[in-house]
């Protein structure tokens, strides 16, 4: 009696095992509104090959093969795709976060994260005369020359993928202008891990 309690025991956690990862699984999708449209994301991309193929190539700003570190920026989270997707439905689709695109647009056309635009790296450069107009679109304000954060969107930042740093370089020229590193996310898997794993993905610029 106490070795069939014991089996049966096994096989209810083994089920229970399971029935927790096909929960997970599952649970790899997204749904949220975006500037007024419903956005779904699933991993049954059936193009996914040939995203994968596209976005292999790093950008000109990492053209001598390097590899993006782990860490953007100190203070910055590195979030993986789940948490991409929580960030999407609960600070994208509550309108109170940006999901930021760091490549330029050449890059972007070919294929993006749904429910993201695009910011590259020099638009908010210190020697771009227009950054503070992009800092207030983020929810800056500005008194006296002086920017107050407290209202500013939470973003989550993105880019080709790990060989390339164009997101790392966005996040730090945000940090320099004085945007709380609490209030960013990296995501350094990019289009290219996205893609390997058949997640939707939007082509043209958005």
């Amino acid at each position: 009696m106490r070795r069939w309690t014991a089996q049966a025991a096994i096989v209810l956690f083994l089920a229970a095992t399971a029935s927790s990862a096909e929960e997970r699984a599952v649970a790899m999708k997204a749904s949220f509104i975006f500037d007024g449209e419903r956005v779904e994301i699933r991993r049954d991309n059936r193009d996914a090959l040939r995203f994968v193929t596209h976005f292999v190539s790093a950008s000109e700003l990492c053209l001598n093969a390097c590899i993006a570190p782990m860490k953007a920026a100190d203070g910055v989270d590195t979030v993986d795709e789940a948490q991409v997707l929580a960030f999407l439905e609960t600070k994208v689709g509550t309108n109170i976060g940006l999901a930021l695109d760091a490549r330029a647009s050449q890059d972007r056309v070919g294929g993006f994260i749904p429910g993201s635009v695009m910011l590259p790296p020099r638009v908010v450069d210190p020697r771009n005369l227009g950054r503070d107009d992009v800092l207030r679109a983020l929810g800056a304000r500005e008194f006296d020359g002086v920017f107050n954060y407290a209202d500013a969107k939470h973003l989550l930042i993105y880019d080709q993928g790990p060989a390339t740093d164009d997101a790392g370089l966005l996040v730090r020229h945000l940090i320099a202008a004085g945007y709380p590193p609490e209030k960013i996310k990296y995501y350094r898997g990019g289009m290219q891990v996205w893609s390997v794993l058949g997640f939707t993905i939007e082509e043209g610029l958005g």
